[in-house]
């Protein structure tokens, strides 16, 4: 009941009868629209101009989707992507004009927004500002939730697409305003991704589409084969709006189509992620993958355009139980138990509080991760109840001269750092002793891999890089501690939090950033998520969460030579940042070939 009564609510809010932020851009999405982001006529692509269709899969991990191309699971796809040569003897197929890069890796965390705001940035997590699902703003005392884990709230995902509420979050320029900034006539249309400043047009799904998706879907209430055909209503939406665009407009140079489905399916599909994600693949996204070809094909719109296919994460298999997820309970196991043993006064989960609400920490959720925000509680009111009468008369006791009283702080000043010794490490050590040996809260034993520290600093410096902490006030670099206590499937650990945690906005990252016992787990049993009950979860530096695809093609060039260019774009460790680049390479040779 719960389920159907919250998509019932977030039906309303994106047909406009509720406004979450503002009425009049709400109801762009009641019956499936196209929303003009640029004033004035697309530009017309130059005679021999290469263009770009991009093809943004949600949740989908490299190995899955490799295996079935291989396999000879995805002929749509591998007829999108150019068609493929012969069988070889192994029966397994080979594509003439595709080149499936097998090195790149998904930015910390590995999930959805801290993902597509730097595929479609080109910078990293600490440069951009989206260091997640959710994270936390101090100077702004803001909670940003583009994709809320820990808040029951469909305002941002209404927001995003009604108002560009994940744009307004980027500290960044967008791919499409980098590509304008070489060509200011070029067109681009960008169908249901959250980051679209800069395109010509946004493509949007059917509101009441999206309201019965997301409205299931926070509730983690999960049926396969109902939700299966649940999700795959909004990808399919997704690309008979674009077919029925481009049935009276020329296509664009650069055409983005997102597709949710697959992870929001995989998250609590009872046969596990990987099963769930190929079934998917194989019943959903593959016919569309057809249908959008037919439409491209159509106006002739495929003889020199490029195909990028490219994904944000993979999925880990989780338990489906509360003594695996690590939600926020007010009960002696979850996390707000250990906060507020620690001596701390929590934001409430909620999107927005009021000024007159008081805190001095902010837990933000992403799945295998989670951050943690401190205030220096110096600067704070007495959050408690007032100090008894006798104690208040002894502190005004008069004195010879007569000095001015400074008025008590309104509320904690986030606008100034945490005091390291005073603020950070007692709530580091509280989160390492309630995994050791579940000080403060007693469920909490044996659910934390690495609790990460760093010295604050405020918010107009670069953010320092995260240590190790291991207890009593002590810490170790990352490297060092991973050479001493190596985890198998980790992968480069210690680059991509510093992409995450070092910059501008580095400090999104927080104060003490929690990894849990998740993606080197080789026993789902032994395997934790910061979340409500879910059956899959991501954001770890696993190599399952991590390696993602990244597929180039384009019918007139050859496998080995997309090899070339894409291996020149990328550099020597390709992340997902460098995608932006690879796209600007493509779209923008430095010599005549295509």
């Amino acid at each position: 009941m719960r389920r159907l009564a919250l998509s019932r609510l977030f039906g309303l809010l994106v047909l406009g009868a509720i406004a979450p932020t503002g009425c009049g851009a709400v109801q762009l999405m009641a019956d499936g629209d196209v929303r003009e982001l640029r004033e004035g006529p697309e530009g017309e692509t130059p005679d021999g101009a290469p263009t770009l269709l991009i093809l943004a899969l949600d949740g989908v991990g490299r190995e899955v989707l490799y295996g079935m191309i291989t396999r000879g699971e995805m002929p749509e796809l591998v007829a999108l992507l150019g068609g493929a040569d012969e069988r070889g003897e192994a029966g397994e197929t080979a594509l003439a004009h595709a080149h499936l890069d097998d090195t790149m890796l998904s930015v910390l965390p590995s999930s959805t927004l801290a993902a597509w705001a730097s595929v479609f940035t080109g910078v990293a997590p600490g440069v951009h500002g989206v260091a997640g699902n959710e994270y936390f703003v101090r100077e702004h005392r803001r909670f940003a939730a583009p994709a809320p884990v820990s808040v029951a709230s469909t305002a941002p995902v209404v927001a995003t697409y009604a108002e560009g509420y994940v744009n307004m979050l980027l500290g960044a320029p967008t791919i499409y305003e980098r590509l304008r900034a070489r060509d200011p006539e070029m067109s681009a249309w960008v169908s249901m991704s959250q980051v679209h400043q800069g395109a010509d047009r946004l493509l949007l799904t059917d509101g009441s589409v999206v309201g019965d998706v997301f409205g299931a879907f926070f509730e983690s209430v999960f049926v396969d084969d109902e939700d299966l055909n649940l999700y795959s209503q909004l990808d399919r939406n997704a690309i008979e709006n674009v077919a029925q665009e481009l049935e009276t407009t020329a296509a664009p140079r650069v055409l983005t189509v997102y597709l949710p489905g697959t992870d929001l399916y995989a998250h609590g599909a009872a046969a596990g992620p990987d099963v769930a994600v190929r079934r998917y693949l194989r019943e959903v996204a593959d016919p569309l993958f057809g249908e959008l070809r037919r439409a491209l094909a159509a106006q002739g719109a495929l003889s020199n355009r490029y195909v990028m296919v490219l994904s944000d994460h993979g999925h880990t298999e989780v338990m489906h139980d509360e003594e695996h997820a690590l939600s926020t309970s007010d009960g002696p196991d979850d996390p707000p138990a250990v906060v507020r043993g620690a001596g701390f006064h929590l934001r409430p989960f909620e999107l927005e509080v009021g000024a007159e609400v008081d805190f001095d920490a902010v837990l933000a959720y992403g799945g295998a991760m989670a951050y943690v925000y401190v205030a220096d509680r110096s600067t704070c009111p007495a959050i408690e109840a007032p100090a008894p009468a006798r104690r208040r008369r002894r502190a005004r006791a008069p004195s010879k001269v007569a000095e001015p009283v400074e008025p008590a702080p309104a509320r904690c000043d986030w606008s100034r750092p945490p005091r390291y010794e005073d603020d950070v490490l007692p709530m580091a050590e509280a989160f390492y002793r309630a995994s050791a040996d579940g000080m403060h809260a007693p469920g909490m034993r044996g659910t934390i891999d690495l609790v990460l520290v760093r010295p604050p600093r405020t918010p107009s410096e670069d953010a320092a890089r995260f240590e190790v902490y291991l207890g009593d006030g002590r810490t170790e670099p990352i490297d060092e501690h991973l050479a001493s206590h190596p985890r198998a499937s980790y992968v480069a650990v210690q680059a991509r939090l510093r992409d995450l945690a070092v910059g501008p906005r580095g400090h999104h990252a927080g104060d003490v950033l929690l990894i849990a016992r998740n993606g080197d787990e080789a026993d789902v049993a032994n395997r934790y998520y910061f979340a409500t009950l879910y059956r899959s979860w991501h954001g770890s530096p696993s190599r399952p969460d991590s390696e993602i695809p990244l597929i180039v093609a384009h019918p007139d060039v050859s496998t080995a030579e997309l090899a070339r260019r894409t291996r020149s774009a990328l550099g020597r460790e390709p992340r997902q940042t460098d995608i932006a680049a690879l796209i600007e390479t493509l779209l923008f040779p430095t010599t005549g070939s295509p």
